[in-house]
């Protein structure tokens, strides 16, 4: 199987899987534009493909014309993703579409007036009888390319800096590093065909150019494969994210509220939302642990903290053993209870930014449901709860 089947294959598997990316955003379409091109202009450096393009059209060489052709419009819509991205008012659209038809016009004259029996291109970059028309081709292919990566690989770059979603900042990236090895691949191109027009290059430094400028394209092609496949990772990333979370609070959740069931919210969220169901989660996790805290008194909290010590847990670990300690035991003295007088016990959440509480969260949850010492601790605590209260005098 050569390079060029599995280049054009992975192309097409991307292309096909953003297909429905044509009817969304400006941006979208450009990226599915580019790749559309793209794997076709790769389909045509097949040789079947490419023997059956030139029989069906009668003409020597038309397939490495419609690559060039296409690579071009590959290439623009790349361009025109990135500024979409990076500056969606626009950047001169009526230059960048005038330059792009002028590339177009002039591969095909050059194409037209290059010599017919050396059009292809292992005939004119190794032949002694070098058709200036076919350098030309080629020099106003190379210098789109040459010219469009850099802008693009630039942009991007900007792009990555200020993308807040490591995803899409990682897609962003590797769509600058692809897109700055096109530029290599131009640049390389670039100087063999100024040898080219200034002496005869050997059939073996023909070889060995071509070797080179066909590593650094399936590189450059594969790294924006990778790169543009990142983002839309993310939401899926996130999604999944959120659903551990809400699994992982799931103990917690159902634990307090089925102490405090009025702090439950009524509304229903749709299915799927889960970045609504998880800050709902966290918005009655606090309520329920507000509510709680008025059945306990502040003394709990230090007994909670020594018994965590006990476990030989240390740090945030030890202080969310003894957090899930006063919550498990406030929970069961408000199910036979009333709220006591005084001080009650500090939320250790307070103040935390929101990755920091649910990480927070999901350790309190975990000793909340798996700890032996925070049971045991929860059912000695509403004991001692039980006995205070029945030595009360009751009320007249």
């Amino acid at each position: 199987m050569t390079h060029q089947l599995v280049v054009a294959s992975l192309l097409w598997a991307v292309a096909l899987w953003r297909l429905p990316s044509l009817s969304h955003s400006r941006k979208q379409r450009a990226l599915e534009v580019a790749f559309l091109s793209l794997a076709a202009a790769m389909t045509f450096e097949v040789a079947p493909v490419e023997r059956w393009t030139d029989a069906l059209t009668g003409a020597p060489s038309t397939a490495y014309l419609l690559k060039h052709l296409l690579g071009v419009v590959s290439a623009a819509a790349v361009l025109d993703f990135v500024i979409a991205v990076v500056r969606p008012q626009g950047l001169l659209p009526r230059p960048r579409w005038a330059v792009r038809a002028a590339a177009l016009f002039l591969l095909t004259v050059t194409f037209l007036f290059a010599p017919h029996d050396r059009r292809a291109p292992e005939d004119f970059l190794v032949d002694q009888r070098n058709s200036n028309w076919a350098l030309l081709h080629l020099g106003v292919f190379t210098l789109y390319i040459g010219i469009a990566m850099a802008v693009a690989a630039w942009l991007f770059i900007q792009a990555a800096r200020h993308t807040p979603d490591r995803w899409v900042r990682a897609g962003h990236g590797l769509l600058g590093v692809g897109c700055a090895i096109g530029l290599l691949y131009a640049l390389q191109r670039t100087a063999y065909l100024w040898s080219m027009a200034s002496g005869q290059p050997t059939a073996a430094q023909a070889h060995s150019a071509a070797h080179t400028s066909t590593v650094l394209k399936v590189a450059a092609i594969i790294t924006i494969i990778v790169g543009s496949c990142l983002p839309p990772l993310s939401p899926v990333v996130k999604t999944t994210s959120q659903r551990r979370a809400l699994a992982a609070l799931d103990p917690l959740w159902r634990g307090l509220t089925a102490a405090v069931p009025s702090v439950v919210l009524e509304t229903e969220i749709a299915e799927g939302r889960w970045g609504l169901r998880l800050n709902r989660c966290l918005i009655e996790i606090a309520d329920a642990s507000l509510a709680l805290r008025e059945y306990v008194p502040a003394d709990m909290q230090a007994r909670a903290e020594a018994m965590a010590a006990s476990t030989g847990a240390k740090g945030e670990r030890q202080a969310a053993i003894a957090e899930a300690g006063w919550l498990r035991a406030a929970a069961e003295i408000a199910a036979v209870s009333r709220p006591c007088a005084g001080d009650h016990p500090e939320l250790g959440g307070v103040g935390k930014d929101p990755d920091a509480e649910l990480r927070w969260l999901r350790r309190v949850s975990a000793a909340y449901d798996r700890s032996s010492a925070v049971a045991a601790f929860a059912t000695a605590e509403a004991a001692r709860a039980g006995t205070q209260e029945d030595l009360e005098p009751s009320a007249p």
